[in-house]
């Protein structure tokens, strides 16, 4: 689905009272790309851990967080946990709660992707044990040393609402139904691969790129930051500074050798419309 990009740090004032003012976007903004919920359920499946938020049974009703590991089944983010733990007597008493995922990855951890999933927390029914116990294992294998000792047993988030950060100015509220019906992008596992190789094999070519596909033309260089099924994004510098581009594929990839192939496609269209300008300012 194609969804509007908002401006970068629209609406935020400068210390002398006046706004801020968004700087110029140098790519379609209609340009398709994964919805919030896309992008919430694929950073939860690329991550491990998280902050639990329960509500303290020992002071007062008190936000309580606690760091966890989790793993997403049907949907739904799962834990092991002690009945030892703090989080697990809080729970028992008030199942309300929330999980914060964030990105670990870049310099500055406030543009870093982040989603906090809120809802009720409760122990698994017996009938569910079993299938969330090899999706736990399969994500935590080491828990195996545990995984059957009497005072550990499975919980689960049922989502009930979202709050997705994906920077600076790209943020919102979603429901349980988007949640639930997006499904995490099938490059999300391979995503770092394939930027890692663009970045230090075709730096060339992210400079084609914005040169004949985006109004960066006066790239002096780009370097790839995300890439989905969809699409990809990178940051061009320009004599004025640095400016996010995002370009779509004609046809979604699913697998790496289906990006490999759109990537080669539009360097080959970059060329030629490269070539042509080259002609037509020639004959000028």
């Amino acid at each position: 689905m194609a969804i509007k990009e908002q401006p970068q740090n629209a609406g935020h004032v400068l210390a002398d009272g006046t706004k801020m003012v968004p700087r110029a976007v140098l790519y379609d903004i209609n340009v398709q790309r994964s919805s919030h919920a896309e992008e919430a359920r694929t950073l939860a499946a690329r991550q491990i851990t998280g902050t639990l938020c329960s509500v303290s049974k020992r002071h007062d009703a008190y936000p309580y967080g606690s760091f966890v590991t989790y793993a997403i089944h049907n949907g739904k983010p799962i834990f092991l946990i002690s009945g030892l733990a703090e989080h697990t007597k809080n729970l028992r008493k008030n199942p309300k709660a929330s999980l914060l995922i964030s990105d670990s990855d870049g310099e500055n951890p406030l543009a870093a992707a982040r989603v906090t999933l809120l809802g009720e927390c409760r122990k698994l029914a017996d009938s569910e044990v079993a299938g969330a116990r090899e999706t736990y294992l399969k994500q935590h294998p080491s828990a195996a040393d545990y995984v059957d000792f009497r005072d550990f047993s499975f919980y689960g988030l049922n989502v009930a609402s979202i709050r997705y950060i994906g920077g600076f100015g790209k943020m919102s509220w979603f429901e349980e139904e988007d949640w639930i019906s997006a499904e995490a992008d099938p490059l999300g596992p391979h995503a770092e691969d394939i930027i890692t190789h663009m970045n230090e094999d075709h730096a060339d070519a992210m400079v084609l790129y914005c040169k004949t596909m985006s109004d960066a033309t006066a790239v002096e260089s780009a370097t790839m930051t995300a890439i989905d099924r969809y699409g990809f994004e990178m940051h061009a510098t320009l004599p004025d500074g640095t400016y996010p581009i995002r370009l779509a594929f004609e046809k979604e990839a699913t697998t790496p050798d289906e990006a490999r192939v759109e990537l080669v496609r539009m360097v080959k269209k970059a060329r030629k419309m490269l070539s042509s300008q080259g002609r037509e300012n020639a004959e000028d």
